[in-house]
This record gives structure tokens, sequence and C-alpha cells, in this order.
């Protein structure tokens, strides 16, 4: 008899709430906020280097000359092998990849993954030039960072020399 009453009624479960989650509108309204103390901080960085012109790309990210090759014409472009030289540094100018610690870079320009940043900015370089990047993290290594140096929603200052360009 009490075997046949326990298994009469099963009592259902009530859905578990998860609390601690984003809706949407939280979400948007987070990176919004992200964006915008992004955009600021970067600013300021121009604000403080009172010695270059900085250029906005209009893709997101900001950029200045180092050294300009006003002579060749020809830019990376799809499919083109580029070899560079760059470093990576965090909007306080402490260095977080050296050259010497990247080395040389080989890319195949838009067929590689790397940063999308760099993957829209060297496609405005020529041989010889030096440029100096200002990325906000959504144009670097976003909300995931490197997962080794570069935390996640990094924006980073990246100087980038291009060596070679290969049809």
């Amino acid at each position: 008899m009490i075997l046949l009453i326990s298994c009469a009624n099963p009592k259902p479960r009530k859905p578990v709430a998860h609390t601690g989650r984003m809706d949407m509108s939280q979400s948007i309204a987070f990176n919004k906020q992200l964006n915008k103390d992004e955009l600021n901080r970067i600013k300021a960085y121009i604000r403080r280097d009172s010695t270059h012109t900085y250029i906005n790309s209009q893709r997101g990210f900001w950029y200045t000359y180092l050294a300009k090759n006003e002579k060749d014409t020809l830019s990376p472009k799809k499919g083109n092998e580029v070899v560079f030289l760059y470093d990576i540094k965090d909007l306080q100018g402490n260095e977080i990849y050296s050259e010497d610690t990247l080395g040389r870079k080989t890319y195949l320009v838009d067929q590689e993954d790397f940063m999308q940043g760099i993957q829209e900015g060297i496609k405005l370089m020529r041989i010889n030039e030096k440029i100096l990047f200002l990325l906000p993290s959504s144009k670097a290594y976003g909300v995931y960072g490197d997962q080794k140096k570069i935390a996640a929603n990094t924006p980073l200052v990246v100087t980038l020399e291009l060596i070679t360009i290969r049809k």
C-alpha cells in the first residue's frame, strides 16, 4: 500500500531561476558604457601625446605615422604576404609584448586570423612605414584577452613597421 501511495502523484519540479546573468538590455548598456570609457581613455592618450597627429580611421581605431613612405604607392591587398615587426603596450605605456619577444611576423592579408584593428590597419601602410595604432578592445583581443598577458576588454597601443609586401 505504501508503495502505491508514494508513486501515485509525483510533484513537478519548479524551474531553476538563474541569477547573476545579464539580460539583453543590461548587456547592451554594459557594452555602450565600456565603449564610451575606452573612447575617453584613448582620447586622453591622444591629448597627452602632443608630438603626433592622430587620424580616426573610421573603422574604430586611431593611428599616427612614426615614419611615412611618400615614394611608394603599393599597399597590402587581400592575399599578399606581408612581413612586419610590432610591439604591444597598454594605454599607460607599459610594455606587454616587445618587438624582440614577438619577432618578425609573416601574415597573409585577410586570410589569417589576427587582431582585427591590425588586419584593417596594415592595409593602410606602405613598405618601410611605421605606424602607432590605438586599438579599442573590440579591435584588439576583445572580451577574452589573449589568455596570457592581455586581460579582457583591454585597449592597446600597437607600433607596427611594415618590412615587405609579397604578391
